[in-house]
Formats: structure tokens, sequence, C-alpha cells
């Protein structure tokens, strides 16, 4: 009986290597990060939001922010009036789980026969 690949939902060690290579992505297209460019310091300011769906969940997707500051706008007298700006970033969204840990090269969840009529659950990888 041949191995069988069985599409699981993302469990979460995959959502944070996704989310961590999708961010690496973007910092290796800055230019100011390419080359052998060295800083004397930096500061990192950004947000991200995280939309997790569960499968056969009824509910709304459930949001998180991962990173970033919420904040309420407050009216302090005597203070100049700020003016602020919403930053609109890239999306990114996750395809079919299989589909996206093949593209990432991350182990499947095979199935293979374990005697006595049972099944026997491994991850492997798969070179498509």
């Amino acid at each position: 009986m041949p191995e069988v690949a069985v599409n699981l939902p993302f469990d979460s060690s995959e959502v944070k290597d996704i989310c961590c290579a999708e961010f690496r992505k973007r910092l290796d297209g800055l230019s100011p990060l390419h080359g052998a460019k060295e800083y004397s310091k930096f500061k990192l300011t950004f947000q991200v939001g995280i939309e997790l769906s569960r499968l056969g969940a009824t509910t709304p997707p459930t949001t998180t922010l991962a990173w970033g500051d919420a904040a309420a706008e407050r009216d302090v007298p005597g203070e100049a009036v700020q003016e602020t700006a919403e930053v609109v970033g890239d999306t990114f969204e996750t395809k079919d789980p299989n589909d996206e840990r093949l593209e990432r090269d991350m182990p499947l969840t095979i199935e293979t026969p374990g005697g006595k009529g049972g099944v026997t659950r491994r991850k492997a990888r798969i070179k498509a």
C-alpha cells in the first residue's frame, strides 16, 4: 500500500516558521541591508497582526497583534496635535497547508500501513 500525504492544518510551530520566513524575505528586499554593510545600531518598529482560522470553525477567525502598539487617541491640553498616518503594508496569506509545506521544503505528515490494519503517521520531506 503506498504512502499518502495527509493534508493536516498548520501546527503552531509551522505558523511561526512561515511568519519568520516571510519577514526575512521582506528584509532581504531592503536595499540598505544588502551587501556587507555594518551599522552601529538599529531600531525596529513594526506592527504585525495575525488572523488565525481553525479547521471547521463557524466562528470568525481570531485576530491577534503579534507585535506592535495598540493605543487610543488622547487629547491632552497644551500638547500639539499630532497627525497620524496609517501605514499600509504587504499582506501574506498561506496556500493550502500541503502546498505551502512543499513550497517551503517543510515536512509533510505521511500515513503508512501499520500492521494489523492500523495506520502510522510520521513527518517526512517530499521532493516534488
